[in-house]
């Protein structure tokens, strides 16, 4: 990224990572028997501060090879939300309210208004519904779809807004038991980004990891 005018207008890449900074850093407390919606998201609330690891993997016909990075994110309030890139380079994003700020190693500081980019406040409102469990908040901007069992589940997310869905077509969140493993967001581009959380993210990975593994860890297997 380059400038702020570019991040919210050419680079659909920030708009999974929004998804991804709301999403991810939630305590999955929900029973395994409880495969309900309603029930999983009642029990989805955990109070700031929360953290969690992750290892992201860009994919797009225009690459030869993934675009991989890892670190942490941070869940710090309500709307309060950090995603720190940790390797192979140094940057954190940061989103406190409508305004977000990008700052990476030897470099100042961008900062930019949500107000410039409806699709992007579309997505920090809905999500904000899997913060605090509300399914009705979530079902006013999405298509929800939870299917599977304790074993292996996956909760799918189509977005209403069309401003939205011409950058995001769906994301796709799977996990076992407790556990989020994984979070696909597939663009509307053809590019697809996969998201690999907590225990997943820890789990040792090739030194050029492709789709191929990161659809195996998943799904919850090992390769």
């Amino acid at each position: 990224m380059t400038g702020s005018t570019s991040m919210i207008s050419g680079n659909n890449r920030l708009l999974p990572t929004l998804a991804l900074l709301l999403l991810a850093p939630l305590a999955w407390c929900a029973a395994p028997e409880r495969q309900t919606l309603q029930g999983l998201l009642t029990d989805l609330a955990r109070p700031a501060p929360s953290s969690t690891p992750f290892v992201e993997a860009h994919f797009s016909p225009l690459l030869a090879r993934p675009l991989v990075v890892a670190g942490t994110l941070e869940y710090l309030g309500p709307g309060k939300l950090a995603r720190t890139v940790q390797a192979p380079y140094h940057e954190r994003s940061e989103i406190d309210g409508d305004e977000a700020t990008v700052a990476r190693a030897g470099e100042p500081a961008r900062r930019f208004s949500l107000a410039r980019a409806p699709q992007m406040q579309t997505l920090v409102a809905s999500f904000a519904g899997l913060l605090s469990g509300n399914a009705a908040t979530l079902e006013r901007n999405f298509t929800l779809d939870l299917h599977g069992d304790a074993s292996h589940w996956l909760l799918g997310l189509v977005p209403l807004n069309p401003q939205v869905r011409a950058a995001i077509r769906s994301i796709a969140v799977s996990g076992s038991g407790s556990q989020p493993r994984c979070l696909t967001t597939f663009q509307a581009n053809d590019d697809t980004t996969i998201l690999l959380l907590d225990r997943a993210a820890r789990a040792p990975r090739p030194a050029a990891p492709d789709r191929a593994w990161f659809e195996t860890q998943c799904q919850g297997r090992n390769r």
